[in-house]
């Protein structure tokens, strides 16, 4: 088993320079001889420490290391948007939740 250090070494050697060379998570993940959930860490620690690692759902899929400001700001727009998103479904799950509270059979009723 590899430590830390060596796996987030071996993900970066695996990792290419511009979206155009995007390297699949799950051949990334076989690349380092680790699992995905491993391998989602250890870039996630690696970005944290200031390395430009952009993730694309578009093909062509998969991790690379941004190679232009134009990179990053893809990537910044495509973090904004699944931040929106996830903001507007726990919204909606708070108000399911409240409904749910004050509609549900059983449970104590109140005047909010």
């Amino acid at each position: 088993m590899r430590n830390n250090s060596e796996l987030k070494e071996l993900i970066l050697f695996n990792l290419k320079h511009g979206k155009e060379n995007a390297i699949r998570k799950v051949d990334l993940a076989q690349c380092c001889n680790i699992n995905e959930r491993s391998m989602r860490i250890a870039i996630r620690e690696l970005i944290d420490k200031g390395y430009p690692i952009c993730g694309s759902p578009h093909p062509p899929h998969g991790y690379y290391l941004a190679d232009s400001p134009e990179e990053i700001k893809t990537e910044l727009a495509l973090l904004r948007s699944y931040g929106k998103e996830l903001f507007r479904r726990y919204s909606t799950l708070k108000k399911i939740k409240a409904s749910f509270v004050l509609q549900h059979p059983g449970q104590l009723s109140l005047k909010l």
